[in-house]
């Protein structure tokens, strides 16, 4: 039960063909780090998230304790 209820829920994004780019954000970076806004304070990087440990201690455990119980 608990598999097929796993398996239902990323049914969707399993099988999605589109393809997702960071072009947009990338462009957004750029411009905050050339128009001398302090990019400490709106910094954002996908490229430096740990995305295993995301995954594993996060977004699992959360689905675990919030859909499945």
């Amino acid at each position: 039960m608990f598999l097929m209820r796993f398996v239902e829920l990323y049914e969707p994004y399993l099988f999605f063909k589109g393809i997702y780019d960071d072009i947009n954000t990338e462009k957004l970076r750029m411009a905050t780090r050339e128009g001398g806004i302090e990019t400490d304070v709106f910094y954002f990087d996908p490229k430096v998230i740990d995305w295993e440990d995301y995954f594993m201690n996060i977004h699992f455990p959360g689905l675990i304790k919030y859909v499945f119980k």
